[in-house]
């Protein structure tokens, strides 16, 4: 900057009045902040650099008769435009690590609910598989106790088939000769709840009458 205006005041027209310092964040913002005779270049200089330090952009304008402008520069604050840039790359690299950090998390979270998902299926698979295998072998033992129940004759079948037996055995007149000379007969009988209800059923029908 500063050899940019030492280059500028090198070129200043003869019949220069005066010079003006604007300077501003832009063109609409712009203010005065010096004026200077054209008699002392190297003041000039040094006060400019001095005043730009806390300044964006700026221009300086030199003036004739009458208030003509004859020319102009604008100059710019390297430091302050280095520090905003520095700033802005500050920014950019935390908005980009920003980026990364929620790349990092979704890609965290998408993981986690995909060995969610995958566990809850496995578990309803697990779930249907062990009630598939209750329910076989429930039919399982049920088959197996119609099998039992078909194969195993009655208690009253095995009453019957003692009474059937004595009497060929013993030549016995009647059942109740059959009965006194068996006892046992009738803890047989009494197993078998046909034989109970139907003998039950008789001793009410006869108290009845």
């Amino acid at each position: 900057m500063q050899r940019k205006i030492e280059r500028w005041l090198e070129k200043l027209p003869e019949h220069t009045t005066h010079i003006i310092l604007r300077a501003g964040d832009d063109r609409r913002s712009e203010t005065i902040l010096e004026r200077w005779e054209p008699d002392n270049l190297a003041c000039i200089v040094d006060e400019c650099l001095e005043l730009m330090q806390d300044e964006h952009q700026g221009r300086l304008i030199a003036y004739g008769e009458k208030g003509k402008q004859l020319r102009s520069v604008s100059i710019r604050n390297e430091l302050q435009e280095g520090q905003q840039q520095s700033e802005t790359a500050i920014l950019v690299e935390g908005l980009l690590r920003m980026a990364d950090e929620q790349r990092r998390f979704l890609a965290t979270i998408t993981d986690t609910f995909e060995t969610m998902h995958e566990t809850v299926r496995e578990c309803m698979h697990q779930e249907q598989d062990t009630r598939d295998e209750i329910s076989d072998l429930q039919v399982a033992l049920a088959m197996e106790q119609l099998q039992s129940e078909a194969q195993e004759t009655s208690t009253a079948d095995k009453a019957l088939n003692i009474f059937a037996q004595v009497l060929q055995s013993q030549g016995a007149k009647s059942a109740k000769d059959m009965v006194l000379n068996n006892p046992e007969i009738i803890d047989e009988l009494l197993n078998d709840e046909t034989i109970v209800d139907l003998v039950t059923s008789k001793i009410m029908g006869t108290a009845t009458d």
